[in-house]
């Protein structure tokens, strides 16, 4: 019975850190798939300002230029008009 007591002590305590590290292991899973997501957000949100000033830039619409920097509504609206997505 003595060994029994034993042997259920270690296992519980194996399992315990088991699943602390399962714990461990899923945050850092989380972590590093938030790193990753807002890389690749801030990659596709800079070629999309960069497709626009293209776009501005052949039209010669150099104030437009300049005001899509500062005025986020504006911007979204000449994504929408150039279909940059």
């Amino acid at each position: 019975a003595k060994k029994n007591r034993e042997w259920r002590r270690e296992y519980m305590t194996l399992l315990m850190r088991d699943q602390e590290n399962i714990e461990k292991g899923r945050i850092a899973g989380l972590e590093q798939g938030r790193i990753e997501g807002l890389e690749q957000g801030l990659e596709q949100g800079e070629n999309r300002y960069a497709l626009l000033t293209q776009k501005l830039l052949q039209e010669k619409r150099y104030d437009a230029i300049g005001r899509i920097g500062v005025d986020k509504g504006y911007r979204q609206e000449l994504y929408r008009k150039y279909h940059i997505l």
